[in-house]
């Protein structure tokens, strides 16, 4: 007989003004954002950062409706990562116009991956994982920061799409998991190897989520909550 799928358990809704004062995310540790385009994983992103005190942003796609407005925030617009506090935060977005761009892209990325890597003490935000390791093949980059950040108090806040899509550590490395509604059954699968958690209560509240509503999974404490991604950037 078919096993019956589990119902959503019953998890405290924290507004983001409240939930912020109550994540308690140490510079070290990882943060991963999992979920469809226009869910709000950007602006989420974003507004997290402002906690942080070194911060480089990495863009990827030809345009964006966030990234451009972090200019506003105190962001400088780079191509190389300055040594830490001139300036504090950055937004690396290398021109994409055309596929021979992705050449200089990766090169440009790389070298940003790499300094905040050797530097120590920089949250790097990567918003699009899946492109960064299938198209410009940079995972080996992003497994040194996942796997050996916290070692020199690096963060990394990193963004897909599709989670069958991205290397295993963006759920085994990170404390601070958000998850966006989905029911593809190869995006639930992955879900299973969540670390520190029961996969089954999980499953069942992404596969029933609304929208712009993001489950909220720290693993150092197994706390579980569900908040409202914010709608434009805010500060901290």
């Amino acid at each position: 007989m078919p096993r019956r799928p589990a119902a959503p358990p019953d998890l405290e809704h924290v507004p983001w003004e409240t939930f912020l004062p109550r994540m308690q995310w140490r510079q070290g540790e990882h943060v991963s954002l999992i979920g469809p385009t226009g869910g709000g994983k950007t602006t989420l992103a974003m507004s997290l950062l402002a906690a942080r005190e070194y911060v480089a942003v990495i863009g990827c796609k030809p345009d964006d409706d966030v990234l451009p407005g972090l200019t506003r925030h105190g962001y400088k617009r780079t191509l190389e990562l300055p040594e830490r506090g001139d300036p504090p935060r950055v937004l690396v977005w290398p021109p994409y116009r055309r596929p021979a761009d992705k050449v200089n892209q990766r090169r440009i990325i790389a070298g940003v991956l790499g300094q905040a890597f050797r530097s120590g003490g920089w949250c790097v935000a990567a918003d699009e994982v899946s492109y960064l390791v299938r198209r410009l093949h940079l995972e080996e980059y992003l497994l040194d920061l996942w796997e050996q950040g916290r070692s020199n108090r690096c963060s990394l806040v990193a963004a897909t799409q599709r989670p069958a899509w991205v290397p295993l550590a963006l759920y085994s490395q990170a404390t601070h998991l958000f998850m966006w509604g989905t029911r593809d059954g190869r995006d639930l699968a992955r879900i299973a190897s969540l670390n520190g958690a029961d996969p089954e209560p999980v499953r069942a509240v992404v596969a029933n989520l609304p929208p712009f509503t993001a489950l909220y999974l720290n693993t150092r404490t197994g706390t579980m909550v569900t908040t409202m991604a914010p709608r434009t950037i805010q500060p901290r």
